[in-house]
């Protein structure tokens, strides 16, 4: 095969993006992924990456930072907000403009919705005991045990995880084909960006689980 969908890429620099997607995904869950057994053996080459949102900058965003991650796997990737004209486009223009710029499949991000759950926490009692200088000293258990006193009391709370639901899905160019689906199940731990960095990093997991990605 002379041309890959995902190209081999240094040792160090697999170690480094392992490292980097190991440490940022850990707040993703794959729900579900789906891949073609036989367009993944097709040889492709380069993928237009959409990510459909009604805020253009995060759009632009989004497509950016998983640009940036599938170049560091040696992909040939183009952000759609790149080359695609503003406004309103047709399944039609957007084929044309990947065909155009020799990319043979395009790949599409939605960001379904976000759900919260509330999550109860039991207060804990931490307790200390007085020193016990012989075995016999507080006669047996009983006494030694009477000894012991409360140090610190946790009270209860509630917590919120809010998940944030992304479906990506990787289509051939010319034939429309649908080659990989994957939902990604995202709690959001710290700020946007840091939620960004986990979808993408679990997408990219699983396109490496399925064999799409070396």
């Amino acid at each position: 095969m002379s041309h890959y969908l995902i190209r081999m890429f240094r040792p160090l620099a697999i170690g480094v993006l392992a490292s980097l997607f190991a440490a940022c995904s850990t707040n993703s869950t794959i729900t579900h992924s789906y891949v073609d057994p036989l367009l993944r053996k097709l040889d492709l080459d380069g993928v237009l990456v959409i990510g459909v949102a009604q805020d253009r900058d995060n759009q632009i965003v989004f497509e950016n930072m998983f640009v940036k991650a599938l170049k560091g796997y040696g992909v040939n990737a183009v952000a759609a907000h790149s080359i695609l004209p503003k406004g309103e486009l047709t399944a039609e223009d957007v084929m044309a403009s990947a065909a155009q710029s020799k990319l043979d499949t395009i790949l599409v991000t939605r960001y379904i919705g976000a759900s919260s759950e509330e999550i109860y926490h039991p207060g804990t009692i931490y307790y200390g005991v007085t020193p016990m200088y012989g075995a016999g000293y507080y006669g047996g258990f009983p006494g030694y045990y009477g000894h012991a006193y409360e140090v610190a009391y946790q009270q209860p709370v509630y917590t919120s995880n809010t998940t944030h639901e992304v479906i990506a899905d990787l289509y051939v160019t010319d034939t429309q084909e649908h080659m990989w689906q994957a939902v990604s199940d995202t709690i959001k731990a710290g700020s946007t960006d840091k939620l960004r960095h986990d979808v993408i990093g679990s997408l990219i997991g699983n396109l490496k689980d399925q064999g799409l990605l070396d």
